[in-house]
């Protein structure tokens, strides 16, 4: 017949509100439970906070249009790691589906692409008190079904430009500027400028705190810089629409 559940009154999990909950260790001192209707651990003594949708939406909106996690923070009044999760969630989140609609979108466009725009800019990644150099490959994808964005974040070398190569179609005219790693694509014409990259570049650091190049705020990984710049895209519809 098997065990039968524990059902503590005087407890509840903060996530799903049940009281069939088990204690499960003390590994900060302080006791632990285990939620055996949702899988979550809380402490009892613990104070949970819950924002609604509302508040997540108005801090990924002030995100993504210049404001720091810290000024996010101190201004809904949200702690700062909780911001910090929610762009790292629900960026991550809107990268995936972008990934996905890359996919989609490359099988649809083919023999519909007329100009690929590519170009790079660069910013800093922040590991162990030390600084480096990582790049942003852009590039707009011009078709007859719609206009839309794909980009990677890497070395600024020939195997993360093929991350944005791998997700269009072989047809169309490239454009670029006159940096070597472009020189072996087919169909290519060099440029002095990248117009509409160097707009999309200029947008991302004004919208993106972490982009600017004199802040307190830094990149310190590469999966940040991509949630990031997904979270921007689709405020700007700058994704593949036409995909059903």
């Amino acid at each position: 017949m098997g065990r039968k559940p524990v059902i503590r009154h005087d407890i509840a999990c903060p996530s799903c509100g049940s009281h069939h909950v088990v204690k499960c260790g003390k590994p900060p001192g302080r006791q632990r439970f285990l939620c055996r209707d949702c899988g979550k651990y809380f402490l009892a003594d613990a104070v949970y906070h819950h924002h609604s949708k509302e508040v997540r939406e108005e801090a990924l909106r002030m995100y993504t249009n210049g404001m720091s996690m810290r000024a996010i923070s101190r201004v809904l009044n949200v702690p700062l790691g909780t911001v910090f999760t929610w762009v790292k969630r629900y960026g991550k989140r809107k990268y995936e589906k972008l990934v996905d609609l890359w996919n989609k979108a490359k099988e649809l466009v083919k023999g519909k692409v007329v100009t690929k725009v590519v170009d790079e800019m660069w910013t800093y990644l922040y590991r162990n008190t030390r600084a480096f150099y990582k790049w942003v490959f852009t590039c707009y994808v011009y078709t007859r079904l719609g206009l839309y964005i794909i980009y990677s974040v890497g070395d600024r070398d020939e195997n993360t430009f093929r991350e944005v190569k791998d997700y269009v179609p072989d047809d169309g005219r490239w454009v670029s500027d006159d940096y070597n790693v472009y020189f072996w694509l087919k169909d290519h014409t060099v440029v002095s400028l990248v117009n509409p990259n160097e707009s999309f570049h200029s947008s991302l650091r004004d919208r993106l705190v972490r982009f600017k190049r004199a802040t307190k705020a830094v990149n310190r990984s590469i999966n940040m810089v991509k949630y990031s710049i997904a979270l921007v895209l689709w405020e700007r519809r700058l994704i593949p629409e036409f995909v059903a």
